[in-house]
């Protein structure tokens, strides 16, 4: 059993970065910059594995300073699931509940036990093999065997989804997903019905919370445009969500 806890912001806190970072950090063992940095990731769970009494005071600290928190004790911590291997790739909607449908995994999620909605972007990095040109020193036009290694980056864009009552994560990739199988209007981009796909779950899903990625396309940015929104802001943000309401 691990000996270390984690620091929370209360549900009505609203945290001052910079005020809270000068705070820590030397409570902590951190530079400011460091504290900052972190405190930037984590919108949530604002520090993980402290020592009892640094998290205690630290706690007490912020608390004083108008920034309601709690310490809890790592092991206590709801973590939110690891990306499932497959993308929910088909969705029905009905009245009470969703259905979902991937590759050998599918199931239903009444409206009411999603919890949190947000938007991430992963970049990936692929290295493809392409074939190098001839020489043009050479005497013989044929390409050589030899080939360049190139590499291609790739973003990936996912709406998240969280539910409870059991904790389960799911996550839809805004290029894989098949739109036409929600029954919803069709709309001229895959943008578009990205963007009609998570409105439509968000009034479905009244209680369930949005996180900043979400908020992002809210505001009518476009989903490929950079928002900031990490998969690991997201999977901070997340636990916190979880650990709060068990």
């Amino acid at each position: 059993m691990s000996t270390n806890y984690a620091i929370l912001r209360e549900a009505d806190c609203r945290l001052d970065r910079n005020k809270a970072a000068k705070l820590m950090a030397p409570l902590l063992g951190l530079s400011y910059a460091e504290m900052l940095q972190d405190l930037h990731d984590r919108p949530g769970i604002l520090a993980r594995n402290v020592p009892h009494d640094a998290a205690r005071e630290a706690a007490k600290t912020l608390i004083v300073a108008g920034m309601p928190c709690r310490v809890v004790h790592e092991d206590h911590l709801i973590e939110v699931p690891v990306p499932p291997k497959t993308t929910v790739r088909e969705m029905e909607f009905y009245e009470e509940h969703l259905v979902f449908r991937s590759t050998g995994w599918e199931g239903h999620v009444p409206w009411k036990s999603i919890r949190l909605l947000d938007i991430i972007q992963e970049s990936t990095t692929k290295t493809e093999l392409v074939p190098s040109a001839p020489d043009e020193c050479s005497a013989d036009p044929r390409p050589t065997a030899a080939t360049l290694r190139r590499r291609k980056f790739e973003l990936g864009i996912f709406l998240e989804i969280v539910c409870t009552e059991p904790v389960m994560r799911m996550r839809i990739d805004r290029s894989l997903f098949g739109y036409k199988t929600t029954g919803l209007k069709m709309h001229t981009s895959r943008e578009l019905n990205f963007r009609a796909l998570c409105i439509a779950m968000h009034m479905r899903s009244e209680d369930a919370l949005t996180g900043p990625g979400f908020a992002w396309i809210s505001k009518g940015n476009n989903s490929h445009h950079n928002n900031g929104n990490s998969r690991k802001k997201f999977e901070n943000l997340a636990t916190w969500l979880l650990t709060l309401e068990a």
